[in-house]
Protein backbone atom coordinates (compact mmCIF):
# COMPACT_ATOMS: atom_id res chain seq x y z
CA UNK A 1 0.00 0.00 0.00
CA UNK A 2 1.63 3.85 -0.61
CA UNK A 3 0.90 6.13 1.70
CA UNK A 4 1.94 9.70 0.64
CA UNK A 5 0.36 12.86 2.96
CA UNK A 6 -1.31 15.68 0.66
CA UNK A 7 0.14 19.47 1.76
CA UNK A 8 -2.21 20.75 4.34
CA UNK A 9 -3.44 23.78 1.77
CA UNK A 10 -4.58 21.44 -1.03
CA UNK A 11 -8.01 21.56 -1.88
CA UNK A 12 -10.73 18.83 -1.39
CA UNK A 13 -10.16 15.70 -3.25
CA UNK A 14 -10.19 15.50 -6.95
CA UNK A 15 -8.77 12.15 -8.46
CA UNK A 16 -9.15 8.77 -7.45
CA UNK A 17 -6.77 6.40 -8.96
CA UNK A 18 -6.36 2.64 -8.99
CA UNK A 19 -2.64 1.18 -8.85
CA UNK A 20 -2.92 -1.71 -11.50
CA UNK A 21 -6.25 -2.63 -9.90
CA UNK A 22 -4.94 -3.34 -6.60
CA UNK A 23 -5.35 -0.53 -4.77
CA UNK A 24 -7.61 2.97 -4.79
CA UNK A 25 -4.97 6.03 -4.06
CA UNK A 26 -6.89 9.52 -3.55
CA UNK A 27 -5.50 12.44 -5.23
CA UNK A 28 -5.64 16.13 -4.94
CA UNK A 29 -5.03 19.38 -7.20
CA UNK A 30 -2.07 21.26 -5.72
CA UNK A 31 -1.90 24.51 -7.76
CA UNK A 32 1.73 25.30 -8.28
CA UNK A 33 1.93 29.27 -10.19
CA UNK A 34 0.68 27.86 -13.58
CA UNK A 35 1.07 24.19 -13.47
CA UNK A 36 -1.71 21.71 -11.72
CA UNK A 37 0.11 18.73 -10.32
CA UNK A 38 -1.91 15.91 -8.27
CA UNK A 39 -0.52 15.30 -4.70
CA UNK A 40 -1.57 12.36 -2.92
CA UNK A 41 -3.34 11.36 -0.15
CA UNK A 42 -3.62 8.74 1.58
CA UNK A 43 -3.97 5.21 0.28
CA UNK A 44 -7.28 2.85 1.12
CA UNK A 45 -6.87 -1.02 0.21
CA UNK A 46 -9.95 -1.17 -1.62
CA UNK A 47 -10.23 -3.13 -4.81
CA UNK A 48 -11.39 -1.16 -7.66
CA UNK A 49 -14.88 -2.06 -8.33
CA UNK A 50 -17.65 -0.54 -10.48
CA UNK A 51 -20.43 1.83 -9.37
CA UNK A 52 -18.50 2.65 -5.86
CA UNK A 53 -18.22 6.64 -5.35
CA UNK A 54 -14.49 7.58 -5.75
CA UNK A 55 -13.44 4.26 -6.39
CA UNK A 56 -11.56 3.47 -9.75
CA UNK A 57 -12.61 1.11 -12.49
CA UNK A 58 -10.42 -0.61 -14.26
CA UNK A 59 -11.60 -0.08 -18.27
CA UNK A 60 -9.32 -1.45 -20.17
CA UNK A 61 -5.41 -2.98 -20.03
CA UNK A 62 -2.74 -2.53 -23.09
CA UNK A 63 0.99 -3.53 -22.96
CA UNK A 64 2.38 -2.29 -19.90
CA UNK A 65 -0.80 0.65 -19.41
CA UNK A 66 -4.37 0.62 -17.87
CA UNK A 67 -7.15 3.12 -18.42
CA UNK A 68 -9.47 3.73 -15.23
CA UNK A 69 -12.11 5.95 -14.65
CA UNK A 70 -13.96 7.60 -11.71
CA UNK A 71 -16.21 9.25 -9.95
CA UNK A 72 -16.17 11.45 -7.10
CA UNK A 73 -19.27 13.66 -6.42
CA UNK A 74 -20.10 15.35 -9.59
CA UNK A 75 -16.41 15.11 -10.89
CA UNK A 76 -15.74 12.13 -13.38
CA UNK A 77 -12.35 11.30 -13.67
CA UNK A 78 -10.48 9.28 -16.50
CA UNK A 79 -6.83 8.65 -16.89
CA UNK A 80 -4.09 6.04 -18.14
CA UNK A 81 -1.89 4.59 -15.49
CA UNK A 82 1.52 2.67 -15.81
CA UNK A 83 4.30 1.72 -13.32
CA UNK A 84 7.74 2.23 -13.92
CA UNK A 85 9.20 -1.31 -14.59
CA UNK A 86 13.09 -0.16 -13.46
CA UNK A 87 14.43 2.10 -10.64
CA UNK A 88 17.88 3.23 -9.29
CA UNK A 89 19.29 3.38 -6.84
CA UNK A 90 18.31 -0.27 -5.91
CA UNK A 91 17.49 1.14 -2.08
CA UNK A 92 14.55 2.80 -3.92
CA UNK A 93 13.42 -0.44 -5.25
CA UNK A 94 10.38 -1.30 -2.99
CA UNK A 95 8.58 1.96 -3.82
CA UNK A 96 7.02 2.61 -7.03
CA UNK A 97 7.09 5.03 -9.63
CA UNK A 98 3.58 5.60 -11.27
CA UNK A 99 2.87 7.83 -14.40
CA UNK A 100 -0.53 9.43 -14.95
CA UNK A 101 -2.14 11.00 -17.73
CA UNK A 102 -5.31 12.47 -16.48
CA UNK A 103 -8.23 13.75 -17.60
CA UNK A 104 -11.08 16.17 -15.43
CA UNK A 105 -13.60 17.46 -18.11
CA UNK A 106 -15.03 19.45 -15.19
CA UNK A 107 -11.99 21.48 -14.91
CA UNK A 108 -11.44 21.91 -18.33
CA UNK A 109 -8.03 19.23 -17.72
CA UNK A 110 -7.73 17.09 -20.88
CA UNK A 111 -4.22 14.64 -21.18
CA UNK A 112 -2.14 16.14 -18.00
CA UNK A 113 1.26 14.26 -17.70
CA UNK A 114 2.04 13.33 -13.78
CA UNK A 115 3.88 11.20 -12.03
CA UNK A 116 3.82 10.07 -8.77
CA UNK A 117 7.77 8.82 -7.19
CA UNK A 118 6.95 8.05 -3.83
CA UNK A 119 9.68 9.16 -2.34
CA UNK A 120 10.88 13.00 -1.92
CA UNK A 121 12.55 15.39 -4.28
CA UNK A 122 14.48 18.28 -4.38
CA UNK A 123 12.16 20.83 -5.08
CA UNK A 124 14.70 23.36 -6.26
CA UNK A 125 16.17 21.68 -9.29
CA UNK A 126 15.05 20.55 -12.66
CA UNK A 127 14.50 16.92 -13.47
CA UNK A 128 14.16 15.91 -16.24
CA UNK A 129 11.81 13.04 -18.72
CA UNK A 130 14.24 11.84 -21.55
CA UNK A 131 11.50 9.83 -24.57
CA UNK A 132 14.25 8.90 -26.90
CA UNK A 133 16.22 12.07 -28.51
CA UNK A 134 13.43 14.76 -26.53
CA UNK A 135 13.97 16.07 -23.44
CA UNK A 136 11.22 17.97 -21.03
CA UNK A 137 12.31 19.87 -17.70
CA UNK A 138 10.21 18.66 -15.04
CA UNK A 139 9.84 20.34 -11.58
CA UNK A 140 8.51 18.62 -8.14
CA UNK A 141 6.96 19.00 -4.84
CA UNK A 142 7.02 16.53 -2.33
CA UNK A 143 6.67 12.81 -4.29
CA UNK A 144 4.69 14.42 -6.95
CA UNK A 145 6.09 15.35 -10.44
CA UNK A 146 5.01 17.52 -13.39
CA UNK A 147 6.05 19.25 -16.38
CA UNK A 148 7.62 22.87 -16.03
CA UNK A 149 6.08 24.22 -18.93
CA UNK A 150 2.44 22.71 -19.11
CA UNK A 151 2.29 24.28 -22.75
CA UNK A 152 4.69 21.47 -23.62
CA UNK A 153 1.81 19.02 -22.64
CA UNK A 154 0.97 18.05 -26.26
CA UNK A 155 4.44 17.61 -27.20
CA UNK A 156 5.57 15.19 -24.41
CA UNK A 157 1.93 12.95 -25.11
CA UNK A 158 2.87 13.15 -29.31
CA UNK A 159 6.41 11.79 -28.12
CA UNK A 160 5.02 9.06 -25.44
CA UNK A 161 2.96 7.73 -27.94
CA UNK A 162 5.57 7.44 -30.97
CA UNK A 163 8.57 6.32 -28.36
CA UNK A 164 9.37 3.01 -27.17
CA UNK A 165 10.45 3.92 -23.33
CA UNK A 166 10.23 7.44 -21.23
CA UNK A 167 13.18 8.02 -18.48
CA UNK A 168 12.67 10.22 -15.99
CA UNK A 169 16.09 11.22 -14.48
CA UNK A 170 15.55 13.08 -10.78
CA UNK A 171 17.60 14.23 -8.08
CA UNK A 172 16.22 12.79 -4.45
CA UNK A 173 15.55 15.14 -1.50
CA UNK A 174 19.03 13.85 -0.15
CA UNK A 175 20.66 14.83 -3.69
CA UNK A 176 21.03 11.00 -4.95
CA UNK A 177 20.70 11.06 -8.47
CA UNK A 178 17.71 8.70 -9.34
CA UNK A 179 16.29 7.48 -12.55
CA UNK A 180 13.01 5.14 -13.76
CA UNK A 181 11.66 3.72 -16.88
CA UNK A 182 9.00 2.91 -18.22
CA UNK A 183 7.00 1.26 -20.95
CA UNK A 184 5.27 3.09 -23.43
CA UNK A 185 3.44 -0.32 -24.90
CA UNK A 186 -0.21 -0.09 -25.14
CA UNK A 187 -0.02 3.58 -24.48
CA UNK A 188 -1.69 5.18 -27.65
CA UNK A 189 -4.78 2.87 -26.96
CA UNK A 190 -5.05 3.05 -23.67
CA UNK A 191 -4.64 6.97 -23.83
CA UNK A 192 -7.65 7.21 -26.03
CA UNK A 193 -9.84 4.83 -24.18
CA UNK A 194 -9.26 6.93 -21.10
CA UNK A 195 -10.28 10.17 -23.70
CA UNK A 196 -13.20 8.25 -25.06
CA UNK A 197 -14.30 7.59 -21.10
CA UNK A 198 -14.30 11.61 -20.41
CA UNK A 199 -15.75 12.98 -23.27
Amino acid sequence: MIRISAPSSAPLPLLAAAMLGLAVISFAAVPAQAQRAPAAKPASAKPAAAGGQGQALLLETAGKWQAFSSQQGRSKICYALSKAETRIPANLKDVEGLLFISSRPGEGVRNEISLVMNFDLKEDVEHQAIIGSDRFALVAKGQNVWLKNPAEEGRMLDALRKGSGLEIKGTSKRGNPTSDKYSLAGISQIVKRAEDACK
